[in-house]
């Protein structure tokens, strides 16, 4: 994979089958927080003696969420907060350091995505359909219309585009940009990056951020659900101000007027309707164009 050997260079302690440690600490950080929510949508049922739970119900799932998603902003955060600090005390191993919040922070968070695809009474179902947490959780249009398997099709339809969708941008840009870029190597490398100048990037700031967008976007269309919404805007919240107060400021420090300038002209994750044609021929191009240089 395009950007492996140089990633790999960068943690120098995890050689070979070592590195495997932190696709563990990724996948265990990742379920841990997707339990976390799903214990969250059903805790009131779960222990159903507590009174104190019983009139939380309906707020607990949205509860559980906003933790896990400020949590893991928060962590990835701390990649970019510590940078000097751990650039001045470990040198040439600050990354390898700063590495570990990215493979747990960036999980936390994706989890959150994921979620949304689960029904919030995925643990315990709800047997009464007359209560809130039954209302803000089922499908809009089975509480209008009772359900129906043409609504459901619709609903499955546009799941599996934006989630297809979201799939073949991640793998070209990884094919484009390669797994160090992805693993945010030139945060603590920034010689070793530029603006970056590919197609993409004219029509798009973040196209990493575009993709779990997608995913996001998939999700809530295939729950449909007052929850489902609310997940969604949850995560955009997240996502926007992590861009304005932590990743992009980065940016403007390091390029200055050239990326205030690109921020005004490119739309950070939601591609124009002017661009969609040139959007879909750059993620269904097999090949890429050769450098000019």
């Amino acid at each position: 994979m395009k950007g492996s050997d140089n990633l790999k260079e960068k943690l120098p302690d995890y050689q070979g089958k070592r590195i495997l440690v932190f696709l563990i600490l990724a996948v265990i950080t990742f379920l841990s927080s997707l339990v976390f929510q799903l214990i969250s949508d059903s805790i009131s049922q779960i222990l159903p003696g507590v009174p104190f739970l019983q009139n939380l119900a309906p707020f607990t799932p949205l509860l559980g969420s906003l933790i896990v998603i400020i949590v893991g902003f928060l962590i990835v955060y701390s990649f970019w907060r510590n940078k000097d600090k751990y650039l001045k005390k470990y040198g040439e191993l600050a990354y390898q350091k700063g590495f570990k919040l990215v493979i747990t922070g960036v999980p936390i968070v994706i989890s959150v995505v994921i979620h949304n695809f689960f029904p919030t009474d995925f643990i315990i179902p709800h047997y009464n359909s007359q209560n809130l947490s039954w209302y803000l959780g089922t499908p809009i249009l089975e509480i209008f219309f009772g359900f129906s398997i043409v609504f459901l099709s619709i609903r499955i339809v546009l799941c599996l585009f934006f989630v297809g969708l979201g799939m073949a941008v991640v793998s070209k840009a990884l094919k484009i940009f390669g797994i160090d870029y992805m693993g945010l190597v030139y945060v603590y490398y920034p010689k070793e990056s530029t603006l970056q100048d590919h197609e993409i990037y004219s029509i798009l700031r973040h196209p990493t951020y575009h993709t779990l967008m997608l995913f996001s976007i998939g999700s809530m269309f295939l729950r449909f659900s007052i929850y489902s919404l609310i997940y969604f805007f949850l995560f955009v919240i997240g996502i926007n101000i992590h861009l304005k107060f932590v990743e992009e400021k980065e940016l403007v420090q390091r390029f200055g007027e050239q990326y205030k300038k690109y921020k005004k002209n490119v739309p950070a994750f939601f591609v124009r309707f002017k661009d969609v044609k040139k959007y879909f021929s750059i993620i269904c191009r097999k090949t890429e164009p050769k450098d000019k240089s």
